[in-house]
């Protein structure tokens, strides 16, 4: 019975030693690697019939016998960049859907509130101060225009837009409203001047620069990181293996494939490290991306009260009224001071101001995005909210981005084997066993790839800009100017302006801000459900008038 046993017991060692053996002439058939090489190529029949020595082989040196040819080393080399190029973009897919299609949402609401803000201002004007004329209405459609322009990026102050919409409304207001149409020998020019030194309008026009600009630089800065998180995923998405990775993939994925062993799955260090170094140092990225996801979800939760666009453009028409009825109600001192003013002036007609005010009348908000059907129940604060929750849930995906493409890989069936760069081994070496590094000397840590740098420093500044406009009030209020909007070459006057029009102008008890205590941002159950369809417009105006008179 015992040497019976010895004997099976030698059998048994023998069968399970039988996976870690290395093919050679007599157990290597090519057929199997035949078939599988023209499946990937189909009427290529480059596959060698028997196995050969792989003397020309550049990458998939064997240390016996191999079933590739060199032709078949070059193909099986393109084919596997590509399979890295696809994983990639099949990983990246989801999270970049998520901030395109919130871009665009955001990006909807934005225009579809600063149109209802513009058409509940012009409603105001055409009910209440009818004889302000159509002048009157290109001014406010000219405002809401620029101030579109400024969210999606121009080159703007919103201080200047203020400026320029109470210079433009107040001619009308000082010949139509106050009632002194008749009066000769004033120049258009100099009323459009004149509102500042006979202070007709009171603190409502600072009032209005300051909610404007806190609220639209938010949504600038917002968009813009939308935007800018775009083009940091596709960038990512679209990284192209090289040379080296290009080797370095054969390597991992199809140099088995020259032995027979088909069915070979990489070793786990081995996968990592291949596309860690593929990706060129995207790891690196990682510390900026969550700080960009932190830093987005910040100005998310900021975006309420006077930085919420939503609260303050739609509400805006209250404080064009209330300066209205200001310059009214002082109806006799605005005239004495604007003819102190305006004594001396010459009587020129600015022509060319007061058709394009009349020309802004039919000038609508610019539109240019595709219709995304909203839901109604949802509020813009609501979604932004919704929005981050499923940001941060991306916040590790440059650390993870490699383990990411590995995890792809399917399973090798009913083994415990993987290849390690130049044979199978154990996937769970012994103690006493050592592992062998997939690289050695190519696991250098080299440094980013340029376009890893450029994706690097683009993150960095937006989240500077990020954290600029979640600071805290006061020293919001505090900031010195740099005046990236309006350059002044005398470095004068910069102390009002602030980077990426960040502005003072604010209106507060010291300013003497009367009679707007009730301007503030309506209560959280009266908010406008801003995520509905155009059909509803028209019932949203209806319902802000209901909210603010």
């Amino acid at each position: 019975m015992m040497p019976g046993l010895k004997l099976n017991g030698a059998l048994i060692v023998c069968v399970l030693m039988l996976p870690f053996s290395r093919p050679n002439s007599q157990v290597l058939d090519c057929r199997e690697v035949r078939s599988s090489f023209q499946f990937l190529y189909p009427g290529m029949k480059w596959t060698p019939e028997t196995p050969v020595s792989g003397s020309d082989l550049q990458v998939c040196q064997p240390k016996g016998l191999t079933c590739c040819s060199r032709k078949m080393e070059e193909r099986y080399l393109l084919i596997a960049k590509q399979n890295m190029e696809s994983s990639l973009q099949a990983t990246s897919a989801q999270l970049k859907v998520l901030i395109i299609q919130n871009a665009a949402l955001f990006q909807e609401a934005f225009d579809m509130v600063l149109r209802l803000g513009r058409n509940s201002t012009l409603t105001l004007l055409r009910e209440e101060f009818p004889g302000l004329g159509a002048g009157a209405s290109g001014a406010v459609t000219q405002l809401f225009l620029e101030m579109s322009l400024y969210i999606l990026g121009s080159d703007a102050n919103v201080n200047d837009m203020v400026s320029t919409f109470f210079s433009r409304l107040f001619p009308f207001t000082y010949r139509r409203l106050l009632g002194n149409g008749a009066v000769t020998g004033i120049s258009e020019e100099c009323l459009r001047g004149a509102w500042r030194g006979s202070s007709a309008f009171g603190s409502f026009p600072k009032l209005m620069m300051t909610r404007l600009s806190r609220s639209l630089l938010a949504t600038r800065v917002f968009l813009q990181a939308l935007n800018l998180g775009i083009e940091v995923v596709n960038t990512t998405q679209h990284l192209r293996a090289g040379r080296d990775c290009g080797r370095s993939l054969l390597k991992l994925w199809y140099c088995p494939h020259c032995q027979g062993l088909l069915e070979a799955r990489p070793c786990r260090l081995l996968c990592v490290s291949t596309m860690g170094a593929c990706l060129g140092g995207a790891a690196e990225v990682q510390p900026h991306w969550r700080s960009y996801v932190e830093e987005l979800g910040s100005l998310a939760t900021a975006m309420k009260g006077e930085q919420d666009i939503e609260a303050v453009v739609l509400r805006l028409h209250v404080i064009i009224r209330q300066a209205l009825k200001q310059a009214v109600a002082a109806k006799s001192k605005v005239s004495a001071q604007v003819s102190g003013i305006c004594a001396h002036a010459p009587p020129r007609v600015s022509r060319a101001a007061a058709l394009s005010a009349e020309h802004a009348a039919a000038s609508p908000v610019p539109h240019n995005r595709p219709m995304v059907n909203f839901d109604p129940d949802e509020t813009l604060f609501g979604r932004r909210r919704e929005f981050i929750s499923g940001l941060r849930g991306f916040s590790q995906f440059y650390s993870g981005l490699g383990e990411a493409l590995c995890s792809k890989e399917p399973a090798a069936l009913n083994s415990s084997l993987c290849w390690n760069g130049q044979e199978l081994t154990d996937k769970f070496p012994g103690p006493g066993l050592k592992k062998v590094h997939p690289h050695g000397s190519e696991s250098r840590q080299k440094p980013p790839e340029p376009v890893i740098s450029q994706i690097i420093d683009k993150l960095k500044h937006i989240n500077q800009l990020l954290r600029m406009v979640t600071l805290p009030e006061k020293r919001w209020r505090a900031r010195p100017g740099g005046g990236a909007a309006r350059r002044d070459p005398t470095g004068q006057g910069q102390a009002d302006e602030d980077e990426e029009g960040l502005e003072s102008g604010d209106c507060d008890d010291e300013d003497e801000c009367t009679g707007v205590s009730g301007l503030g941002p309506p209560p959280r159950r009266k908010r406008l459900r801003i995520f509905a369809g155009r059909g509803q417009e028209a019932r949203m105006l209806k319902v802000i008038h209901r909210q603010v008179y």
